[in-house]
This record gives C-alpha cells, sequence and structure tokens, in this order.
C-alpha cells in the first residue's frame, strides 16, 4: 500500500510537471501568435493610409488644409492630435478626362480599439461630421470592448516655411500603437510614420508646381 502511494505521489508530481510545462508552452505560442497579429495589423493599417495619404489632393482656392483632423486625443497628459482625418484621393480619370475624387477618412474608435475606413461628403470644413460606407480594417487591441491602452492619431505639419509664413511641403504624422496580451502577459507595439501627397498645388513650396495637373480641379467639385 505504502509503494502504492509513493508511486502514486510520483506519478501526481509528473503530472503536475507535464501540465506546467503545457501552460507555459501555451503562453509562449500565444504571446507569439498576439506579437504576429500586432506586426501584421499594425502594418496593413500603415500601408493602407499611406497609400491614400500619397493620392491625396487639394484643388486651388479652397479655403482651410489639405488634410481635416478631428476628434483630438491625448497620449497621457498630452493632446497629440485626432483621432480622425479627412481627406480626398485622386482615383484616375473617368471617361471624359474628367478627374475622379473620392472623399476619404479614417477612423480610430477611442472605445474599442478598431480602426474604421470610411467616405464621407458636404462641404470640406472642421465641422463636417458626414460619415458614409463604414468598415472596420483592423483593430490594435486584442480585447473586444476596449482600447487596453492603443491608440492611432494623425496631426500635420509644414516644411521649410519661410520669413514671410510662406508654408513649405505639406506632411501627415501618423502614431500608432498596438496593444494586445492579457492581464499576465501584455504587451504593446509602437509604430510611427511620415507621409507626404504625391500631388501638389501652389500651397505646397515645390518646384514646377505649376505643372501639377491636381491644380486645375475645381473647388467646387470638393463641396458636392
Amino acid at each position: 500500500m505504502v509503494e502504492l502511494m509513493i508511486v502514486m505521489g510520483l506519478s501526481l508530481m509528473l503530472l503536475m510537471a507535464v501540465y506546467n510545462l503545457f501552460i507555459k508552452s501555451y503562453d509562449i505560442y500565444k504571446y507569439s501568435e498576439d506579437e504576429i497579429n500586432a506586426q501584421n495589423s499594425s502594418r496593413i493599417i500603415l500601408e493602407w493610409l499611406k497609400t491614400d495619404i500619397r493620392a491625396a489632393v487639394f484643388p486651388d482656392g479652397l479655403v482651410g488644409d489639405k488634410f481635416i483632423i478631428q476628434d483630438p486625443i491625448k497620449v497621457g497628459d498630452r493632446e497629440v492630435g485626432g483621432s480622425r482625418i479627412r481627406f480626398a484621393k485622386f482615383n484616375g480619370i473617368d471617361k471624359d478626362g474628367k478627374p475622379i475624387i473620392e472623399k476619404i477618412m479614417y477612423i480610430f474608435d477611442q472605445s474599442n480599439g478598431k480602426v474604421k475606413r470610411a467616405n464621407w461628403s458636404g462641404k470640406w470644413e472642421q465641422a463636417n461630421n458626414t460619415v458614409e460606407n463604414e468598415r472596420v480594417i483592423y483593430s490594435l487591441s486584442s480585447l473586444p470592448d476596449k482600447t487596453n491602452g492603443s491608440y492611432l492619431f494623425f496631426n500635420t505639419f509644414y516644411t521649410d516655411t519661410d520669413r514671410e509664413g510662406f508654408k513649405g511641403r505639406l506632411f501627415v504624422f501618423v502614431g500608432l500603437r498596438a496593444m494586445y496580451g492579457n492581464t499576465h502577459s501584455k504587451h504593446e507595439l509602437k509604430m510611427n510614420m511620415v507621409v507626404g501627397p504625391r500631388f501638389i498645388t501652389s500651397k505646397d513650396r515645390e518646384p514646377f508646381w505649376n505643372l501639377n495637373p491636381m491644380s486645375k480641379l475645381k473647388v467646387e467639385e470638393f463641396n458636392k
């Protein structure tokens, strides 16, 4: 009986060791899977943004900025930009030789960490809050109902502004943090990107801007 109890105790200890090894192996696998998913979703989001922002257009004579930044967002105690960006994208030429313009917006949902791409309509102004054809691209949080500390924000800046205040080339700064894992193994991925529109106008101080066909866009087309 004593020998049987010893064997059973050793077997139980061996079983517990195997179980703990399995749990640790699963945690490592889950951590690696979360890390891969975070990198994949973050890079895809930035690729979508880079492609669309590079194709952004802005006609001469339109009052305002090429990009409309909305919904201020804070990282820590500092306001760093907005979680929503609106702009217009050049989508080629139609059969009549006129430019095809798509009004695009990206939204970071500050309640659940999801990144959405949508369209908008109406006037080019800061107060415009129209949202059309909204769809989720990816989530920057492994939790379904909150951000878990993740963020995506947008801001704009100019380079080479001269003494007279003439603004130089416009760029968009994108800040991203993806938060994955759980309370036991929580990790983050940070990525930043600076991208400028491919198409320029007289508002961007660049050589030969007047050869840019996008400067021929009519303001009225942007306010439909």
